[in-house]
């Protein structure tokens, strides 16, 4: 059975999750001290973003205690880069979510963060977020003098690739993703490109503006080739869901890997009817490494659309 951590944004998920025997998932943390400092649309306190974090100390103290009551680990996520105003507020932050039982660690992506719990001899687990860019074994070996546990790949990544930094760090863990909103960006400059400027008159190219593009046909023929030519992003004219994807046909090229790699399972506030449809699934998914599934049908399930073998799997080649 695939381990796998399910991202998850309130206390009911935690039941659901429970009877199909997830025992490990991820959230992100706010609270109304940040809130009133930073505005999210500015400055965003963790990859998850607001809508799909816990927000205040007191919905994190019952989230955490349900999950306690259910026997799930918690994972959370501190994983963008901070500003030195904002690394006192992040510190507290994670000390009043590691006093929980139920947190086993937290999901970090910037250096200087690292350096800080380092310095403070930080007790639970250190996970490494996928916007630290871990692109090869030198990374993990880079990532290592901070006492990590688990290191979270770049989606990036093709199958090889992952199998290369297995096999050269034999004593790490790391985690993959399995289900996720599949982005054109890199996670780790994901806040850079979605500043880049097409020009004056598309305004800033993010992830929502080129969903746009792909979902608005009349839109997307007028559009669509001056743009993915400017930023190098290849499109198929007659594709309908290029930013919904999955890994589920590398599982078995990695078996011989399962005690080592955990899966990772995206889901946000604005992909609720993703985490409704994954879990209707759940069995199929926790045994794709055994059972004779077919993966394309899965897909199909799950997205409602057809696997058309190169957007959303891991990586799409058709993306630059």
């Amino acid at each position: 059975m695939l381990d796998l951590n399910v991202g998850v944004n309130n206390k009911e998920q935690l039941s659901i999750l429970n009877k199909y025997n997830v025992k490990k998932i991820f959230c992100g943390y706010i609270d109304t001290t940040a809130t009133s400092k930073w505005n999210e649309d500015f400055a965003l306190l963790n990859r998850r973003g607001k809508g799909a974090s816990i927000c205040g100390r007191e919905s994190f103290k019952e989230f955490a205690t349900e999950a306690k009551k259910q026997e799930i680990d918690v994972y959370v996520t501190f994983n963008i880069l901070y500003t030195l105003e904002q690394y006192d507020w992040v510190l507290k932050s994670i000390d009043y979510v590691s006093s929980f039982e139920a947190v086993k660690g937290i999901i970090v992506g910037d250096i200087g963060l690292l350096l800080r719990l380092k310095n403070l001899n930080y007790k639970k687990e250190i996970v490494i977020s996928t916007s630290g860019t871990t692109f090869n074994s030198s990374a993990v070996s880079f990532f290592k003098q901070f006492g990590i546990s688990r290191v979270v790949l770049d989606r990036q990544l093709k199958v090889d690739e992952i199998i290369s930094i297995l096999e050269q760090h034999k004593d790490m863990k790391f985690e993959i993703f399995l289900l996720f909103s599949n982005c054109t960006f890199i996670d780790g400059y994901c806040s850079l490109l979605h500043q880049l400027n097409n020009n004056k008159m598309h305004g800033p190219v993010n992830c929502g503006h080129i969903n746009y593009l792909r979902s608005c046909r009349e839109y997307k023929i007028i559009k669509t080739k001056k743009t993915a030519k400017e930023h190098n992003i290849k499109f198929l004219e007659n594709d309908d869901s290029p930013f919904r994807g999955c890994n589920f046909c590398a599982v078995k090229k990695l078996s011989k890997y399962c005690d080592r790699i955990t899966y990772k399972v995206v889901t946000r506030d604005n992909y609720v009817g993703e985490f409704e449809k994954t879990v209707k699934h759940l069995n199929i998914i926790q045994n794709l490494d055994t059972n004779n599934f077919d993966t394309k049908e899965l897909f199909r399930l799950i997205f409602d659309s057809q696997c058309n073998e190169k957007f959303g799997c891991y990586i799409s080649p058709l993306i630059a």
